[in-house]
């Protein structure tokens, strides 16, 4: 008997030191886990609200009204990350703000990158025909990109990067967009080949001020004819270009604060027939707003 009690003093010992055991390990491990949910608590309160460090545009506005459209009232703006991975921001509160203007004489050496309402600027003496072009009918982004060959409006064939890399200009005014946006289908692709472009751009001119110039607004029967073309939808595309502007360290201008009326559509009097190309009087006041926006 008493081998007997002594077996069952060493089972129950060896029992409840196994018990001891694995609830001193469970207490351990609910102290690192709660060490560990205090650390990243504290490591992530430490850390500076993405709004409040530096941002692409760091500026408040002290109106309710803004150009053309109405807007909510003051607020910090940052550029937001999309799920798509896309980046936005309201591209009225990105534009360059107005300076004193300069005379006309300052664009005699400075470049435009365009397609045929940049050809307008050239063409029309309201514009700026002493300034230099790479202005071509019907092109996108992704023709600068792709080193594709294109036509100027006197006929001769160039490749747009070439002809800059080769001027290498203190300023280059980019405008492109109408022609590839026609069609209400996804806009990603030209995002993509805008940022490509602008990174093409500033390796190939390192000593060159770019400026992004926003889409141009339309009138609203344009959209019968060109479904993609439409006051909501090129705000939108102007606000991601607003933000890539930023990003790559363009000045962003904003025309509309000259061309559109307080509905956001094109001033009927500065509209051709088709909607969107720009009469003379709407070069006068644009040139106006690029002289006081430099």
């Amino acid at each position: 008997m008493a081998d007997y009690q002594e077996y069952r003093r060493r089972i129950l010992h060896r029992r409840w030191r196994r018990m001891f055991t694995a609830v001193a390990l469970l207490v351990l491990l609910v102290l690192l886990i709660s060490v560990g949910m205090l650390w990243k608590r504290l490591h992530r309160d430490q850390r500076p609200n993405p709004v409040e460090g530096p941002t692409i545009l760091q500026q408040e506005l002290t109106g309710t009204e803004w150009n053309t459209i109405s807007y909510t009232p003051a607020r910090r703006l940052s550029v937001q990350t999309q799920a798509d991975g896309t980046t936005a921001m309201d591209f009225r509160l990105a534009a360059q703000p107005a300076s004193e203007a300069v005379d006309r004489s300052w664009f005699s050496d400075v470049w435009f990158l365009g397609d045929s309402l940049t050809q307008g600027m050239q063409m029309y003496e309201n514009g700026l025909p002493n300034a230099h072009f790479c202005a071509y009918k019907g092109v996108g982004p992704n023709a600068v990109v792709n080193g594709a060959t294109c036509k100027r409006a006197d006929g001769v064939a160039e490749i747009p990067m070439d002809v800059l890399s080769a001027q290498q200009p203190r300023a280059l005014y980019i405008l492109l967009g109408t022609n590839v946006l026609n069609r209400d289908d996804d806009y990603s692709s030209f995002l993509t080949y805008y940022r490509l472009m602008l990174d093409m751009v500033s390796q190939s001119l390192p000593n060159t001020t770019l400026y992004v110039q926003s889409i141009t607004p339309v009138r609203p029967e344009v959209r019968e004819k060109h479904p993609g073309l439409y006051k909501e939808r090129l705000c939108q595309i102007n606000d991601e270009l607003a933000a890539i502007a930023l990003e790559k360290n363009c000045i962003f201008l904003n025309l509309w604060e000259v061309l559109a009326d307080e509905n956001g559509d094109l001033k009927a009097e500065y509209a051709q027939p088709d909607g969107y190309h720009v009469k003379p009087d709407g070069y006068s006041v644009w040139v106006e707003y690029l002289a006081a926006h430099t």
